[in-house]
């Protein structure tokens, strides 16, 4: 389905996202940031235009802060270099 506004992500999965990232103040997991980083490129494989956006919306966080998220996961090498962003 190209041309989606919006990634297709349920409340479940938002819920699930909130509960791997854990308390703001520790580290950032690992297990989040594969998680996020999945959906960011299934909604690039989507179709939508600007994921991070849609992302840091349903998630209560800003854009820097997911594109930030999708540069720890790709430094450690979690999802390939080769990746957006």
């Amino acid at each position: 389905m190209y041309g989606l506004t919006e990634p297709t992500l349920t409340d479940a999965d938002i819920a699930e996202l909130h509960a791997l990232r854990g308390p703001q103040t520790s580290p950032v997991p690992d297990a989040f940031l594969v998680r996020l980083a999945t959906h960011y490129l299934k909604a690039e494989i989507e179709g939508v235009i600007n994921p991070a956006r849609h992302l840091a919306e349903r998630l209560g966080l800003i854009r820097g802060t997911v594109m930030t998220y999708m540069r720890m996961a790709r430094l450690r090498g979690l999802i390939e270099r080769g990746n957006k962003p």
